[in-house]
């Protein structure tokens, strides 16, 4: 079996294709070491994208940035060695992509804050990195031979980069906004939307929970139970749906209300047990009117509530 250490480098050491030996600290070092970040953050950012047509192109993409980066690993004698370059063809391919792109876009004239959604944070996230990586190799050019070609490959890529991020904001987001506003009723769709938003959230944050949603007149539209949720968690969130849409409230705002002397106390004790006055149920409002509620239950009072909004944030587009 070959090992994947080879205790060459232990003295700071590295050697590039060619033959030749460097530092690791050496601007050439630096530069295709930029590179390997820019494509280990691109195979993040392809993994939350919504766009399976940008996602396919970010595949050829991070094959072409081990060429760059092979060749900037690469002393004199490795580059004439070289069986494969980047050329003016694959520049011309970004700069495609990015007009194809373009056209599905508003005109801007400022700034974009970075991250609406979580496939376009991470392509923000890439494109800072391959913008660092574009520095490095600019700096790297002062001191030794570098094509023009790389340099330029690497700008285009930042640009595609940003381009994606805008389709999948003002595109996609847009879209999703769009489907749910046309609704006057609680869908199945919305449901199973809402529902897939707030288990992502638990899972990002390690946490099985139970989610429920129920329609205007308080009965059960969807419900899903993460593996090694709570047997308890079940009904305690379909309670929180269901109280969140008879006082068309939050849960934890209606605990605010259920202390003693204050004007509900004793409310939990209605309605067969069902009426819950702490945090992880919300009322489903969409232009004005009221839809149904969300519950989540399993996690801690904050988990449970955190979870509930960002279920609910797919509505706000």
């Amino acid at each position: 079996m070959t090992k994947i250490y080879t205790k060459t480098g232990d003295r700071g050491e590295t050697g590039l294709y060619g033959g030749s030996r460097v530092k690791k600290a050496s601007r050439r070092v630096q530069a295709y070491g930029a590179v390997d970040q820019s494509n280990a953050s691109i195979g993040v950012a392809v993994n939350f994208m919504k766009a399976d047509m940008l996602k396919k192109v970010l595949r050829v993409v991070q094959d072409k940035l081990f060429v760059v980066g092979g060749e900037l690993a690469s002393d004199a004698k490795g580059r004439s060695l070289l069986k494969t370059v980047i050329e003016e063809k694959d520049i011309h391919f970004l700069e495609g992509v990015i007009d194809e792109i373009i056209k599905n876009l508003p005109e801007k004239n400022y700034f974009v804050i970075p991250g609406k959604t979580l496939g376009s944070s991470f392509l923000h996230v890439a494109r800072t990195q391959v913008r660092f990586a574009e520095r490095e190799i600019l700096a790297l050019m002062e001191e030794e031979e570098v094509r023009e070609e790389v340099l330029q490959y690497m700008n285009r890529l930042s640009d595609t980069l940003y381009a994606m991020s805008r389709y999948e904001d003002e595109v996609l987001g847009e879209e999703k906004k769009t489907s749910f506003q046309q609704t006057e009723t609680l869908t199945s769709d919305a449901a199973r939307a809402i529902l897939l938003e707030a288990r992502k959230s638990a899972e990002r944050i390690g946490v099985p929970m139970v989610f429920s949603i129920v329609d205007e007149g308080g009965n059960l539209k969807a419900m899903e139970r993460m593996d090694g949720a709570l047997l308890g968690s079940i009904e305690i969130s379909r309670n929180k749906a269901y109280t969140a849409t008879l006082f068309a409230m939050d849960t934890e705002a209606l605990g605010t209300f259920t202390g003693p002397k204050q004007d509900l106390y004793g409310i939990e004790h209605s309605h067969d047990g069902r009426v819950v006055s702490f945090a992880g149920g919300m009322p489903i409002f969409l232009n004005g009117k009221l839809l149904g509620g969300l519950g989540v239950s399993g996690g801690s009072i904050e988990e449970d509530k955190m979870v509930c909004e960002m279920g609910l944030s797919i509505l706000k587009g």
